[in-house]
């Protein structure tokens, strides 16, 4: 676990951004290495030389440390060029021909086929989308293909997912919806043939079962037998798979090491049963794990069980015992060396901390010799030491934790067996009637009707779901240094004498429990201190998230060009920052690029409550704020229609509407945006909405001269619109920061170049959401702080 823990390191170096990169380069190759060789050095030398022979094993771990560090750093190093150097091609948006050979292929949930091509020239592998399911495109055919190159979008909030990094972790950059393709050569021959056509077997296999599914179960239940027998989530019901994911059972949806170890035990153990010996059932149950991981897509997770049954395969051969974390970290080296970017995915992550805290944390809870304890017991310590493990992970990737996950998953882990055995016992014999598949699935209907039953029976308890956001670097390494030094410190009292061990039964387990409970906390994020302002990346459209000790703060949130703006951008921020209360969700005005993601927190989402909407008074009228009165209303919120002159307060924050009054005589909705001041202490912004330039006049003609003069930040209004952010407006707010949020590639031609260049010329910073992403600063009300999520 050393090595591997020294690789990973490693890798998590070699993957970060050039400069970091160089900056480390050093420590990694000369400085790390040689401090621990010279540690190695230290600590054999001070062994007495009666004791060197035991001791010569530990020092080695120490001198093959400094080498698996730098085989990771290298490793990583090498993938981060290849992809660098394929995204500097610049294909995205480029009308190509691609070359390749198809290595696998899928349905797609939209109908078509999805493919993979390797050997494309330039490029390492591609994914092609074709919109005819019925394409005879088979594994090993040389094809070409036509049609509009894409890159995956990267994330540009915090909290966002970054599709870029999940499809680098598959080792692809690029991407292609295909018009027309041709096929260049038929499959090829030989050995690779071979493999080729027993690859693509497998996948008319995978087709096969699905139709079988579809045919004897309901739409809802073949999803999740898609889901747990074939690893295929696309298609299931969202309502149920939010469900479990916040039940804390969502794993139980992904084909792991629970689905191999069935299958090793039907083959394995039955060809041992009949005599056959450990080599020869090894490699049978070797080979049909492998069919089996290739069939459902090469998961990490499957991946990682079937390398640790072939290790336990190969032990039994060699007439040794398998040590778990000796496989799981072989399995752990040989994943990443593969795709390193597979270190950053949750689903990597889950799977080997699950095995970690079964095979490093729980040994250092569970009873050691001369103590007794039930085995209902020992199996909740087990769970808790893997959800301890875990729970960072959880954190930093979905911002949430199920409180009653532990208690949950036993009551239903122990029935899925059942789950797996009555979907394969269904398709089999499904294949030649259906009423008997029908039949076969009876079992596993009951047992999945429970799983939902006590999913909705833990979300309606109190405190089900906690929501911390997402932990800072330093607090998740803190957080493992003391489960590190817990493990030592049992470790430690595991050599004391039995009869002491004895003695101090009564009270070993809740100290043990004590130091990982108070541990946790470190996990809680820090009260916000300042003023907070976050100019998040929406699109073409606005959305501000002010966050003080007293208050958070939503202006508008809406976009024009994000269709799922609300549950893919915006939730997640939110719940990042650990948000699940909105004291004030001000619209500046009912335009969609300003309102969609925020009428989705009212219409859908549940977990964010949103305390008081606040809605411009000269809009009493229109639909569009009736319509959001009605949800605030319903959901328990209040309503406050503002207007000129109004102020909302909450601690040292202010917010002050200058403009417009409670009339307005004009239809236009722009002519409706308020125009807001905050004030925190001697910090000072304005956010301006869509204001147009006649407004820009009319609220200057209101306002003694210089009252804008304090202003340091502006929001440019209408995403840097031509119409809008006229010269005289700027020269009477003179901000030193300007902030303009608007759509790459907009139609709009938004921001104007005029107004950038106004702005510019008079020596203004001026920040873009669409080159800058999420753009955030940070005040103590004197002094200004800025950070840019893309640079």
């Amino acid at each position: 676990m050393i090595l591997a823990g020294g690789f990973v390191l490693g890798e998590v170096l070699g993957l970060q951004n050039q400069v970091a990169l160089e900056v480390t380069a050093a420590a990694v190759l000369t400085v790390i290495p040689a401090g621990l060789c010279a540690a190695a050095c230290r600590r054999f030398a001070a062994v007495p030389k009666e004791h060197r022979s035991a001791d010569r094993g530990k020092s080695l771990w120490l001198w093959l440390l400094p080498v698996f560090l730098c085989a990771g750093f290298l490793r990583a190093g090498q993938e981060r060029a290849l992809c660098e150097r394929e995204l500097e091609l610049a294909l995205d948006g480029k009308h190509l021909s691609v070359e390749g050979t198809v290595s696998a292929w899928e349905l797609w949930e939209d109908g078509g086929k999805v493919l993979v091509l390797k050997d494309c020239g330039l490029i390492r592998r591609i994914q092609i989308y074709l919109e005819e399911e019925d394409d005879p495109v088979r594994v090993g055919m040389r094809i070409r293909a036509e049609g509009m190159v894409q890159t995956p979008e990267s994330a540009r909030n915090p909290g966002e997912f970054d599709r870029q990094l999940y499809y680098r972790s598959r080792k692809l950059n690029y991407r292609m919806f295909a018009d027309a393709y041709e096929e260049i050569r038929d499959a090829r021959r030989g050995i690779q043939g071979l493999a080729d056509a027993a690859a693509e077997r497998l996948a008319r296999l995978r087709v096969q079962i699905g139709k079988v599914l579809d045919e004897i179960a309901d739409e809802r239940e073949a999803g999740i037998y898609r889901a747990v027998l074939l690893g295929e989530r696309a298609g299931m019901d969202p309502d149920i798979r939010n469900l479990y994911q916040k039940s804390g059972i969502a794993h139980l949806l992904a084909v792991s090491g629970l689905h191999l170890s069935l299958v090793s035990l039907a083959v394995y153990g039955t060809l041992r049963r009949c005599g056959t010996g450990y080599g020869a059932a090894g490699a049978a149950g070797a080979f049909v794990l492998a069919a089996y991981a290739v069939l459902t897509g090469a998961a990490p997770s499957v991946l990682r069980a079937l390398l640790m049954a072939c290790c336990g395969f190969a032990a039994a051969w060699l007439g040794r015992s398998a040590d778990l974390m000796t496989s799981w970290s072989l399995a752990l080296i040989l994943i990443l060396w593969d795709s390193p970017y597979l270190l950053l995915q949750s689903g990597t992550q889950l799977s080997f901390g699950a095995l970690a805290g079964i095979g490093w944390l729980a040994p250092a809870f569970l009873p050691g010799e001369g103590e007794n304890c039930k085995k209902a017991v020992q199996a909740l310590l087990v769970s808790i030491s893997m959800q301890l493990v875990t729970l960072p992970i959880l954190l930093y990737h979905f911002f949430q934790y199920p409180t009653y996950g532990i208690w949950l998953n036993f009551l239903v882990v122990p029935l899925m067996g059942g789950v797996v055995a009555s979907g394969a016992a269904g398709i089999l014999l499904g294949t030649f009637r259906a009423a008997a598949g029908r039949f076969a699935l009876g079992s596993g209907y009951l047992i999945l009707r429970w799983f939902e039953f006590c999913c909705q029976i833990a979300g309606c308890l109190p405190g089900s779901l906690w929501t911390p956001g997402r932990p800072a670097a330093w607090q998740i390494g803190v957080y493992y240094g003391v489960l590190a030094a817990v493990v030592r410190q049992c470790g430690e009292r595991r050599t004391a004498p039995a009869t002491r061990m004895r003695r101090r039964a009564g009270t070993a387990l809740a100290g043990k429990l004590l130091l990982p409970a108070a541990a946790v906390l470190l996990l809680i994020p820090r009260p916000v201190r300042g003023l907070t302002v976050t100019f998040l990346d929406v699109g073409q459209g606005d959305g501000i998230c002010l966050q003080s000790e007293a208050a958070v703060v939503l202006v508008d949130g809406g976009s024009s060009d994000q269709k799922n703006l609300g549950s893919q951008r915006l939730v997640p921020f939110l719940k990042s920052q650990g948000i699940t209360e909105i004291d004030l969700a001000v619209v500046t005005h009912a335009d969609q690029d300003h309102i969609s993601g925020l009428r989705y927190l009212l219409e859908e989402e549940i977990e964010i409550c949103i305390k008081q909407l606040v809605l411009p008074a000269c809009g009493r009228q229109d639909e569009a704020y009736e319509e959001m009165e009605q949800q605030i209303r319903m959901r328990g919120g209040q309503v406050i229609w503002m207007e000129q002159g109004q102020v909302l307060a909450a601690g040292d924050l202010r917010i002050t509407c200058l403009y417009p009054g409670a009339v307005v005589d004009s239809e236009d909705r722009n002519d409706q945006s308020l125009v807001l001041r905050v004030d925190y202490q001697a910090f000072h912004m304005l956010l301006t909405g869509d204001m147009t330039a006649e407004g820009e006049q009319q609220l200057l003609g209101q306002l003694p001269p210089g009252a804008l003069s304090d202003i340091q930040v502006l929001k440019v209004s209408h995403h840097g619109s031509a119409y809008s952010t006229s010269e005289a407006w700027v020269e009477a707010v003179s901000p030193v920061w300007s902030v303009v949020s608007y759509g790459e590639g907009n139609r709009y031609g938004h921001p104007s170049a005029r107004v950038m260049c106004m702005l510019r010329e008079r020596g203004r910073k001026v920040f873009e959401t669409a080159a800058d992403g999420a753009v955030t600063l940070t005040t103590d009300g004197r002094t200004v702080r800025w950070n840019q999520y893309l640079k």
